[in-house]
């Protein structure tokens, strides 16, 4: 029996006491969205180099996930997540994306994972440098919100899943965190820029240039959020790197 339920999570999502056992539910109103959810995660979970929630039920318009607590990091925890991200896209690429190119999807077993370029195009024709030809890892959305620190670090939220350079999703880690908390220390970036280096292998380290290509790539997608999720400012506003030119 349902014993109490708090729902004040946003876009589809619940906490959820069953049984004496604190669950956390996914709510999809598209099944194909909840299945490539399920996909990802399992992909994810297989590799080996993260915590993640076991998932402990999946239907077509739901995902049932163990709950691991309520606590996000803060930008005193980059660094580890860095580092973390930086052992996941080693183990993908070491595993999987080796063999895979940015401009084509990637087929893995029973799953598909998305090209880089297709999902991005209008906005890479402006950012042509992003799109180069390189070893490939993947982009999750490593927002800050999408890890939990309740019980050592775990990654959470598994909607999305395509292939991206080395390196571009540390740059949504660093634009959502500084959209939230503000400027970032750039010691810190640099740290936390070393951090995901340290783990990669050779010749798929990201240079402090991409990384800040890749900042404003993130700023021209998440910018639209601000005043919601937890965003209260704008990436320019924050960056801790001087202005960067681009073509709007």
């Amino acid at each position: 029996m349902r014993n109490t339920q708090d729902c004040k999570y946003s876009h589809g999502t619940c906490r959820q006491t069953c049984c004496g056992k604190t669950v956390f539910r996914k709510i999809y109103a598209d099944p194909e969205r909840a299945a490539a959810a399920a996909a990802h995660y399992r992909w994810i979970s297989a590799l080996g180099a993260v915590q993640v929630p076991a998932l402990l039920a999946a239907t077509e318009s739901e995902l049932t996930f163990e709950d691991l607590g309520s606590h996000h990091p803060g930008p005193d925890d980059l660094v580890t997540i860095a580092s973390a991200m930086g052992d996941l896209h080693a183990a993908a690429w070491d595993r999987h994306l080796y063999r895979a190119r940015l401009d084509r999807p990637f087929r893995c077993g029973e799953l598909t994972i998305s090209d880089f370029i297709s999902p991005r195009r209008n906005l890479l024709a402006r950012f042509p440098a992003a799109a180069t030809s390189g070893p490939v890892a993947f982009y999750k959305d490593c927002n800050i919100r999408n890890f939990m620190t309740d019980s050592g670090l775990a990654v959470i939220d598994f909607d999305d899943l395509t292939l991206a350079p080395f390196g571009y999703d540390l740059g949504k880690l660093i634009v959502s965190s500084a959209m939230t908390h503000g400027r970032p220390d750039p010691v810190v970036v640099s740290d936390v820029l070393d951090a995901y280096n340290d783990r990669l292998p050779a010749g798929a380290t990201c240079s402090v240039q991409r990384l800040r290509l890749y900042t404003y790539i993130h700023h021209e997608l998440t910018s639209r959020y601000l005043h919601q999720h937890g965003y209260r400012y704008l990436w320019p506003d924050v960056s801790p790197w001087p202005a960067f030119t681009y073509t709007k």
